[in-house]
């Protein structure tokens, strides 16, 4: 017996043993925009590991989801709050403003809710927090950190929101040790003016240091030796220049001198104190200026409000826009002389004159709403992609993880979009790997992997494509137009209701698993099989729906490898049989365990069983996902599972080696994968045996109440469960 594969780092969770069909188990997993490449469109921070690859702060708003993404030259990983919760879903929680690293290779990141202790060497990947709860930090708004020569960590602190938390805080990692100063106890700051927003340690030419931090309203501190001198007190000291502020994250340069803002404009001062006068902004920039960072040989990097980038090297010159014109917050350098910014809009590298943008939109995933799925014979995954208004195409995740996205937004680390409009709203892979895509109200296309080619001229809205078992191409409008490729592969056959096409809204196109020349075209007022020559009509009412309202109509449908029908409507799910035109079973409210019985979605697995998505329009609306197997309802809702949404926009299935994945598309939270292979249920150690040392885990975890204890799959843990486990502990595995 083999034990089960460890699931990769995108997992969610694992339910343990399947819930229907003994020796099945049951994994899941969420693949989201901000756990794939650049996990957001915000940048706050760059940080450019020892072997010169960038990690590149993201996260997205809305969502409130991001964290890190690693690049290594070829593949994108993010650390992420969804893969890792401990990094929290609260707002500010998954916007990481400052990275560092330790000698030891732990990275300390600073968020919005608390200092995270990540080490990329421990999988899988996450962090340790620390906030004022757990610890002495003064605030859970880490904005800025800085490490001194002798390894220990300076911290920016503050509230998020607001609040009075605040202050300075000195961290020993080699000790777990902490300092923290506020106005209570040491900074020389109006009482409840507790905010640091920004940290740097310099060394100073007698050996030791001073830290040098201060806030937007209260102006620059330094500290030495318990020694606070504040420069923005209402009587600062008679220095000459006189600092003001520190204007960007990491200010100390590689020889040791400190970027400072002053009275007479940007200034470096060196380990010794003295100081040269850089002076003004370019000319023309004042309040645009968002950032200024210290990079190698003395020069700095300036960027703006509106992405401009600017090299100061014995005098101004510019790089120019990194980015969409929007906001920069992060600039950095690598090992090479080869520049990074960030902000509003992703990164982008500067290299030989050009910048290249690095972001959500051409390194991975880049929509929440997968409305379309389809699966290649090699393994890869195309998926409909939307960024936002005018970005948007399709993905294609490949096996390893790797994705290319259509889109106008990939600066050519991706496909280029031609078509005027931002979605697709239908795709289908062809057996040699070819990709049909229906660019919204721009007709049909097909992929080669290399290039696109016009099969069915714009304005048609296709909304359904299939291929029948011949590899004819069929694809039809959401309303009374169909489309068939001819012999020549040209798609000039076209049908109307009077051809035959099922009035109605369309619902889909399913190939003949009994007969590759026909294929089953549903609609909302019957089903019809064809194969461009004859029609054969299924009226709804064969299904018993004979009345005009919406819930009598078909909504969705499938056809099973037997040559059966499983059709939905909005009063339940009907199991019909053409070769004797009777329904041979329904499914709804008064028969099975389902929540609803307005059912979207129909999908036949690999191993004969049903897969519906259901979604009832009458608050507290209930829908999930469910599966009937072997006469036996096992239903997933939100509230009960991993699922991550009720409502759901596609449901596909693919074998996989040792089972078959079902692929959720949901309603604005992205995709949830059902993972079902073959296993062992009752072997919970994993050791390959069954014995007592099962039955005792599976006795603990059902006093948990573990998840892993749910054998029926059901979402609740109780003596079904007990009894399930039993039943397969007895029977053993092969």
């Amino acid at each position: 017996m083999q034990k089960p594969t460890a699931i990769v780092s995108l997992v969610l969770a694992s339910i343990g043993p399947g819930a229907t069909g003994q020796g099945e188990e049951i994994e899941w997993e969420l693949i989201r925009p901000s756990m794939t490449g650049v996990p957001g469109d915000y940048t706050q921070t760059i940080f450019i590991d020892d072997d010169d690859s960038p990690w590149i702060g993201g996260y997205i708003p809305f969502w409130e989801e991001g964290g890190v993404g690693h690049f290594d030259g070829t593949n994108w990983r993010t650390l992420n709050n969804v893969d890792c919760p401990q990094i929290g879903s609260d707002i500010g929680a998954p916007r990481f403003n400052d990275i560092v690293k330790t000698d030891d290779g732990v990275m300390w990141i600073g968020t919005g809710r608390g200092l995270l202790r990540f080490d990329p060497s421990v999988e899988p990947w996450c962090v340790t927090k620390y906030t004022p709860g757990n610890s002495g930090i003064a605030g859970a708004d880490v904005s800025n950190i800085d490490i001194a020569p002798d390894g220990t960590l300076w911290i920016a602190c503050a509230t998020w929101g607001g609040g009075t938390q605040g202050g300075l805080s000195h961290y020993d990692p080699a000790t777990d040790t902490w300092e923290s100063w506020d106005t209570s106890n040491g900074l020389p700051w109006w009482s409840g003016w507790d905010w640091v927003d920004y940290v740097a340690v310099q060394p100073n030419a007698g050996g030791d240091y001073t830290v040098w931090f201060g806030s937007r309203e209260m102006g620059l501190t330094s500290y030495q030796q318990g020694l606070f001198i504040w420069y923005g007190s209402p009587t600062p000291p008679p220095v000459t220049p006189l600092p003001t502020g520190i204007p960007g994250r990491h200010a100390v340069n590689d020889r040791g001198e400190l970027l400072l803002t002053t009275n007479q404009g940007l200034a470096l001062r060196a380990p010794d104190g003295a100081y040269t006068i850089i002076g003004g902004y370019p000319a023309g920039l004042s309040s645009e200026v968002s950032i200024v960072e210290p990079v190698s040989g003395g020069r700095l990097l300036l960027g703006t409000y509106y992405a401009d980038v600017f090299l100061w090297d014995g005098g101004w010159s510019y790089l120019g826009n990194w980015g969409s014109g929007n906001h920069t917050y992060a600039l950095t350098e690598d090992s090479t002389g080869a520049f990074w910014a960030g902000g509003i809009g992703g990164s982008s590298k500067y290299e030989n004159g050009r910048w290249q943008r690095h972001r959500l939109t051409n390194s991975g995933m880049i929509s929440y709403f997968i409305e379309a799925l389809a699966f290649a014979p090699n393994g890869d995954v195309a998926m409909n992609g939307n960024a936002g208004p005018g970005v948007g195409g399709f993905d294609i995740m490949h096996p390893d993880r790797t994705w290319t996205n259509a889109n106008v937004a990939t600066y050519g680390i991706g496909l280029d979009w031609p078509y005027p409009t931002d979605d697709v709203t239908a795709l289908a892979y062809r057996s040699n790997g070819n990709l049909l895509f229906a660019p919204m109200f721009n007709g049909l296309h097909e992929f080669d992997g290399v290039q696109f080619r016009p099969l069915i001229a714009e304005p048609y809205d296709i909304e359904h494509i299939a291929v029948a078992g011949n590899g004819r191409g069929w694809a039809s409008t959401g309303r009374g137009v169909a489309f068939m490729e001819d012999n020549d592969g040209l798609w000039g056959t076209q049908f109307l209701t009077a051809d035959g096409v099922p009035v109605g809204d369309i619902c889909g196109i399913e190939a003949d698993p009994l007969d590759g020349d026909f294929v089953w075209i549903g609609a909302q007022f019957g089903l019809a099989h064809t194969d461009g020559v004859t029609w054969d009509q299924v009226p709804r009412e064969d299904f018993g729906l004979d009345r005009d309202s919406t819930g009598y109509h078909i909504w969705a449908f499938d056809v099973a490898p037997d040559g059966t029908i499983w059709a939905a409507s909005g009063l339940g799910l009907y199991h019909y049989d053409p070769s004797t035109g009777q329904v041979v079973e329904t499914h709804d409210l008064t028969n099975s365990p389902l929540p609803s019985d307005d059912i979207h979605h129909v999908e036949v697995a690999h191993d004969g069983s049903v897969w519906i998505s259901m979604f009832d329009q009458i608050f507290p609306y209930p829908g999930g996902v469910a599966r009937l197997h072997d006469g036996e309802w096992t239903v997933w809702a939100a509230s009960s599972s991993p699922l991550p949404h009720n409502q759901h926009w596609d449901l596909e299935s693919r074998a996989i080696d040792g089972g078959f994945e079902v692929w959720v598309g949901t309603a604005s939270e992205a995709v949830a994968v059902i993972r079902v292979t073959d296993g062992c249920a009752p072997d919970l150690t994993g050791d390959g045996q069954i014995n007592t040392n099962d039955f005792f885990l599976f006795l603990s975890l059902y006093q948990a109440q573990d998840s892993r204890a749910d054998f029926t799959g059901d979402g609740a843990i109780n003596t079904n469960d007990f009894f399930a486990f039993l039943s397969t502990y007895q029977a053993g595995c092969d």
